[in-house]
C-alpha cells in the first residue's frame, strides 16, 4: 500500500509539472524582422504565415509585407504613400504594436496623424465618422509558433 501511495504522490507531481508548463510567447520572440508568406492548407483555405526575414523566400513571400517588432512597442512598416507624380509608393514608417501575451492577439497601429489631412476630409464630408488616432493597420492572433537553429522563427497567425 506504502508503494502504491509513494506511486501516485509522484505521477501527481509529474502530472502538475507537465501540464502547469505554458509554452507561451513572450514579446520578446516577436522581435525582429518579419515577412508575410501566403499559401493554401490541405483544405485549401488561404493561410498565411509571417516568417523571419533571414529565410524568407523572395518568390513565396507577398511584396511590401515585411514588420519589424522593435523594443517599447515601435514598429517599422511598409505604407502606400500617394504623391502627385506617382500614385503608390511604399515607404517604411514607425508605427505602433502591442501583443498580448494572454489571448495571442497582435494589434499593429499606424504611426499617429498618419494621412491626417486626407482623414479631415474624410471628417469634413462625414462628421458623424469615428475616426480612430492612431488608426489600426492590422490585427491578428498568433496561434503558432516555431524556432530552430541560428534563430530562425515562424509565426502562425489566425486569419
Amino acid at each position: 500500500m506504502k508503494s502504491f501511495s509513494f506511486l501516485l504522490v509522484i505521477l501527481l507531481f509529474a502530472g502538475n509539472s507537465t501540464f502547469g508548463q505554458e509554452n507561451t510567447i513572450s514579446e520578446f520572440d516577436l522581435y525582429g524582422c518579419w515577412k508575410m508568406k501566403l499559401g493554401t492548407n490541405e483544405n485549401g483555405i488561404k493561410k498565411r504565415t509571417y516568417i523571419s526575414c533571414g529565410i524568407s523566400e523572395p518568390k513565396n513571400s507577398e511584396k511590401h509585407s515585411s514588420i519589424v517588432f522593435k523594443a517599447f512597442n515601435k514598429c517599422e512598416f511598409p505604407a502606400v504613400i500617394q504623391d502627385a507624380l506617382c500614385p503608390l509608393i511604399y515607404k517604411n514608417v514607425e508605427g505602433t504594436w502591442k501583443y498580448d501575451k494572454k489571448s495571442g492577439i497582435v494589434e499593429i497601429y499606424y504611426p499617429k496623424d498618419f494621412k491626417k489631412e486626407f482623414w479631415d476630409a474624410v471628417k469634413e464630408e462625414s462628421p458623424e465618422a469615428e475616426i480612430p488616432n492612431p488608426r489600426m493597420k492590422t490585427k491578428f492572433k498568433i496561434v503558432g509558433f516555431e524556432k530552430w537553429t541560428a534563430g530562425n522563427r515562424i509565426i502562425t497567425p489566425n486569419n
